[in-house]
């Protein structure tokens, strides 16, 4: 079974939806949990809503930069964690994100039964944009931030620009910076870790 949204022509200064009713939550995640997205498709629940959208595993440009992150990423890491690719992070209200990376601590993997990972326990979560769905990665700053999650980092491949997202607070992030493509990104990770986008 798969359900598909409409992709707005809204920009990311749009105002968000208001979040649905803590019933409404619990329904939409026990049905989102039983979707099987056919092969080559992946289901998330952004804005409060069930989306299906094509992975970019295929797409060779959106891979390449994933897997110039994770390297860099993966470098600096304390043992404890590591950088993984589409594992499903669920935020506190509603939403459900699957990032192209995240970092994660190692024991969480080992022992979580669960299917997705609670995204308090996530140090950076990355979106790389792909074409026609740049909104739906800005949209989910405000889950990544209720999470608690301490960086996000927003490649938009379409702006050429980094924004990297930093210190949460409620549903959305008190700073926000903008690097274009080819100023080097750092991430105050301990210890920080800089990513060279020369190359993206």
């Amino acid at each position: 079974m798969s359900v598909m949204t409409r992709e707005l022509p809204m920009c990311e200064q749009d105002e968000v939806a208001p979040h649905p009713t803590r019933n409404y939550a619990t329904v939409l995640r026990a049905v989102y949990a039983e979707i099987d997205p056919p092969e080559g498709y992946r289901v998330e629940i952004v804005e409060g809503q069930i989306t299906v959208s094509p992975t970019p595993a295929p797409a060779p440009a959106h891979a390449y930069i994933t897997g110039l992150i994770r390297s860099a990423v993966d470098a600096g890491l304390p043992n404890e964690f590591g950088a993984y690719e589409n594992l499903s992070c669920e935020e506190p209200e509603i939403d459900c994100y699957i990032p192209d990376l995240a970092v994660w601590p190692r024991e969480l993997l080992r022992n979580e039964t669960h299917w997705a990972l609670p995204g308090g326990e996530c140090l950076l979560a990355v979106e790389v944009t792909s074409p026609k769905q740049a909104r739906r990665d800005y949209a989910k700053a405000a889950g990544y931030a209720r999470s608690g999650i301490p960086m996000y980092l927003l490649v938009d491949r379409q702006r050429q620009t980094c924004v990297l997202f930093t210190v949460p607070e409620g549903d959305e992030y008190r700073e926000r910076h903008e690097i274009p493509f080819g100023k080097p990104v750092t991430l105050p990770l301990d210890p920080p870790v800089t990513i060279d986008t020369a190359e993206f």
